[in-house]
């Protein structure tokens, strides 16, 4: 008798093993997300499991394998060739009783993978944005606004610098940059554009590209400054040096297919002179040092501003070699706001009213300098040399907005323009009356 039921509890734990084996784990769905962080792909699970993976190139494929699992999804195919995913779909798995997913990209890219209850993520890190291309030759008419081009430094999986306490420089100077943002876009005939709008990565080289599509009239890198001690504070403005000048200066010479990017009508004279070298050179040349020339003026405008809100690290400006300034059209400065390694610039940084002030410093900065010297074809030209102002209508514009924006009433645009009724057309020239 005790010989039996050894025997059926025997069996008993046998089949349970067995039942156990059976189980598996569902997978039900699989999705594919943008974020502000990058591209992240989401698996439903009825349970985590642990899983493992592995990277593949030519095409870069993320492969993973989650044990003992079974279910089935849609296949998931981005076709918008500037998304990183391009494709996730499943494959055949070395067992049987496995479940293999495979994340094809178009480029290697980090990533990390994790779990969030039963959902497996796969997090990838801050595909470049997309910036619409200008085709060969096409030099659009600039508008009427001043457009200044604001660039938070670092950002997604480059922290910068961090305090002592723990602050990154990259949520610091995104602050301060919408701050200036939101300043310049209140003064009528100015208006900003920000390289990164929210916490992601964008390589220095492709900062001054985003600046050229957005046709901007300047550059300003924000970022804060830190060394290996905390005793060095204060602000400071930088200038691309005269060796990292004439490098890239040799680069666009060699580069014929980017001469048409060129702003302010170099590009479409480059183009036409293509087989004259010398001439190139001296054109690029001269644009480059015009370039360089209003960097080191507003440069100084931004650190008079500066002085009267923080400490200056260096009265004068500085030159060095900095990715981000090495557009030969755009003049470019790059701000330092303040030391974040300096414990009480650190705490000052982490005040919203001293970024306010600091915001306020570099948008009189800007102000000061445009007011001196403002771009052929602006409003603020118009006025300074007593010109016929002229508003070319772009998309979203309205009567009523360009008659808000320039302080004159709508019939008096009306009857300036002998329009016959609200409508207008994108690109249409509108002469604005004196208010």
């Amino acid at each position: 008798m005790r010989q039996l039921k050894v025997y059926v509890l025997a069996s008993t734990l046998y089949w349970c093993c067995c039942v156990a084996a059976l189980a598996q784990t569902t997978l039900s769905n699989a999705t594919l997300k943008l974020t502000s962080q990058g591209t992240r792909v989401e698996f439903s699970l009825s349970e985590p499991v642990k899983h493992s993976y592995f990277t593949l190139q030519n095409p870069h494929r993320l492969v993973i394998d989650l044990p003992n699992t079974r279910g089935q999804f849609s296949v998931i195919t981005e076709r918008k060739t500037d998304r990183l995913v391009q494709k996730v779909r499943t494959s055949t798995p070395k067992k049987p009783s496995d479940f293999r997913v495979v994340i094809e990209t178009r480029a290697k890219e980090d990533f990390t993978i994790g779990w969030t209850g039963t959902t497996l993520w796969v997090q990838f890190s801050d595909p470049p944005p997309s910036v619409p291309k200008l085709s060969v030759g096409q030099q659009p008419q600039r508008p009427t606004d001043i457009i200044i081009a604001l660039d938070a430094g670092h950002g997604g999986r480059d922290p910068g610098s961090v305090g002592p306490t723990g602050t990154y420089e990259k949520h610091i100077v995104l602050s301060i940059a919408k701050k200036v943002a939101e300043r310049i876009n209140a003064t009528p005939g100015l208006r900003a554009v920000l390289t990164r709008t929210d916490d992601y990565y964008i390589k220095p080289s492709q900062r001054p590209e985003i600046a050229r599509q957005k046709m901007a009239d300047l550059l300003i890198s924000i970022h804060a400054d830190a060394f290996t001690t905390p005793q060095p504070s204060g602000a400071s403005v930088w200038l691309l040096n005269n060796r990292r000048a004439n490098s890239e200066l040799a680069k666009w010479l060699r580069n014929t297919e980017k001469h048409s990017e060129l702003l302010g009508g170099a590009g479409k004279i480059l183009e036409e002179t293509e087989e004259d070298e010398f001439l190139m050179r001296t054109l690029l040349d001269m644009q480059t040092e015009s370039s360089q020339q209003s960097s080191y003026q507003i440069s100084k405008k931004m650190l008079s501003e500066l002085d009267k809100v923080t400490k200056l690290h260096k009265k004068s400006p500085q030159h060095a070699s900095l990715a981000v300034l090495t557009a030969p059209d755009i003049p470019s400065i790059l701000v330092e706001v303040g030391f974040i390694s300096n414990p009480r610039e650190e705490k000052n940084l982490n005040w919203a009213a001293h970024r306010e002030r600091l915001a306020d410093s570099i948008h009189k900065g800007i102000v000061n300098f445009f007011r001196a010297s403002p771009p052929e074809g602006t409003l603020w030209a118009m006025q300074k040399y007593n010109q016929p102002v002229e508003h070319m209508v772009s998309t979203g514009d309205s009567l009523s907005r360009i008659a808000q924006r320039y302080r004159v009433s709508v019939n008096a645009i009306k009857q300036h323009n002998r329009l016959k009724s609200d409508v207008i057309r994108v690109g249409q020239r509108l002469k604005i009356p004196q208010g």
